[in-house]
């Protein structure tokens, strides 16, 4: 049996799994040219807040219309319904694919598709926020692209709307409301900057919790009401620590676990002193590519 991974797994492992023993498994990255996009960093106390504007962080798949064509940001091209392109600019715009709040499943479900079911799509509004080659600074380029939505009149796609707050005890309290509604968390634009790619403090994002991403190297088997199935997945990070999450998946899912190789998200509150995180909890899988 052969599995496919993410090139996060840097090593070949050996696992038996329900008496069958996998004897290989292979290393295959995307081939897709990512586009040149802005990256956010963590946002970190003490933060100037008069340098930027801030909007919610949607829960979705993050969107990028080239001027021809609707990828991801790794560059893997979407495959959305002709009506959904149609309209589109021949100029550059970043946004997220969203469902609404807690529906990301939906989206993952949606966007995975290769074949686009119309009815699904009708689902999906395309949160637009930057428009990246054009000239000036955020308040400008959000300008240029508020007018053109305007102007276009679509119905799934809206300007994701901003805000600006003086204190970060407002910040705080603001985040707060959204994540207790079901939100994601904030993004904060630098408003003092031409468009900048790759990851820098001009974009920041800012969650009640933290998350990362790990490949799954293992199972542990469960006990009690999961004897079984699978009561752990064993999970091995980018810097190469390894550990098990045992908390977030529903029975289905410790019924059919995600698979040897497979790219998973996971939320977490802090780092251990021994650089693993605290109250790990399975999100979801990831896609590749997206």
């Amino acid at each position: 049996m052969n599995y496919t991974t993410h090139p996060m797994l840097l090593s070949p492992i050996a696992i038996v799994l329900g008496g069958g023993a996998i004897t290989s498994i292979s290393y295959v990255s995307v081939a897709a040219t990512a586009p040149a996009v802005a990256l956010a960093k963590e946002y970190r106390s003490g933060t100037d807040l008069s340098r930027y504007w801030i909007s919610e962080k949607y829960d979705g798949i993050r969107a990028i219309w080239t001027g021809k064509q609707l990828v991801t940001k790794s560059g893997k091209p979407i495959h959305a319904p002709k009506w959904f392109v149609a309209n589109l600019p021949n100029r550059m715009i970043e946004g997220e694919l969203w469902a609404g709040r807690g529906q990301f499943a939906t989206v993952q479900q949606t966007v995975l598709d290769t074949t686009a079911d119309n009815v699904q799509w009708q689902k999906i509004r395309w949160m637009v926020f930057d428009m990246p080659q054009e000239s000036g600074f955020y308040p400008a380029r959000y300008k240029v692209l508020n007018d053109w939505v305007e102007q276009a009149h679509l119905a799934h796609v809206r300007v994701a709307p901003q805000k600006v707050l003086h204190s970060e005890q407002a910040l705080t309290d603001y985040l707060q409301t959204l994540s207790d509604a079901g939100a994601e968390g904030l993004m904060l634009h630098a408003i003092d900057q031409p468009y900048q790619a790759g990851r820098s403090d001009d974009l920041l994002k800012w969650k009640t919790y933290q998350d990362a991403e790990a490949v799954v190297i293992g199972y542990r088997a469960g006990k009690g009401r999961w004897h079984g199935m699978m009561g752990a997945i064993q999970v091995r990070m980018t810097n190469g620590k390894e550990f098990y999450i045992g908390s977030g998946f529903s029975d289905e899912e410790r019924a059919h676990p995600p698979k040897i190789g497979t790219v998973i998200t996971y939320r977490y509150n802090g780092i251990n002193d021994n650089g693993k995180p605290k109250f790990a909890r399975y999100m979801r899988e990831r896609a590749a590519g997206y």
